[in-house]
């Protein structure tokens, strides 16, 4: 007999597993094609790297910051930045970290390595209409840079980390943007 506790789990997992069905595959050629930065990259210091992100958002004023990645995100929350949204896997470099994030609304998302589940493009897309969002991944992260892109409204801004270790890359979001992204640019 299930517990009502048991019950909510396996509903949620059920729920999981049903929207995992629709499910984005990253092929070889994606993942050759993506490792090309999809806006500036930046290559100085971390601490650099985050004066000039922080001087572009002050200067553009954007509808909203979508930071992904742990490293780009502890910067982030180094530099006092709390409105701006986290999408974190607690890795870097595909270790472990032990970096506290915090959010103003925390999502928490499973999203399997080289693919973008529904639920997690879902996820992203609620995690951009709240600032100061942290939206957790158990998996990988590196792949919901499309879905930030194209779930953010125009106007805003999308940083994430270039690896290896090259710096991070800001896109500035509009509808050229989108359709670059969406294969179309």
């Amino acid at each position: 007999m299930l517990s009502a506790y048991d019950k909510s789990e396996l509903d949620v997992f059920l729920l999981q597993r049903l929207l995992d069905l629709v499910k984005l595959l990253l092929t070889r050629e994606l993942r050759t094609l993506l490792k090309l930065p999809l806006g500036e990259l930046l290559t100085g210091s971390e601490e650099e790297n985050m004066r000039r992100l922080k001087s572009e958002v002050s200067k553009e004023k954007p509808l909203r910051v979508i930071c992904v990645g742990d490293t780009v995100c502890r910067n982030v929350v180094r530099a006092g930045e709390t409105s701006w949204i986290k999408i974190v896997d607690r890795k870097e470099m595909r270790k472990e970290t032990d970096f506290d994030f915090h959010g103003n609304r925390i999502l928490i998302v499973e999203n399997e390595p080289g693919t973008i589940s529904q639920i997690a493009w879902e996820a992203v897309a609620e995690a951009i209409k709240h600032k100061g969002s942290l939206l957790i991944v158990r998996g990988e992260e590196d792949l919901l840079t499309l879905p930030a892109i194209l779930e953010a409204p125009d106007n805003s801004i999308v940083v994430y980390g270039q690896p290896p270790h090259m710096g991070m890359v800001v896109v500035k979001v509009d509808e050229d943007k989108k359709s670059l992204v969406k294969g179309r640019g």
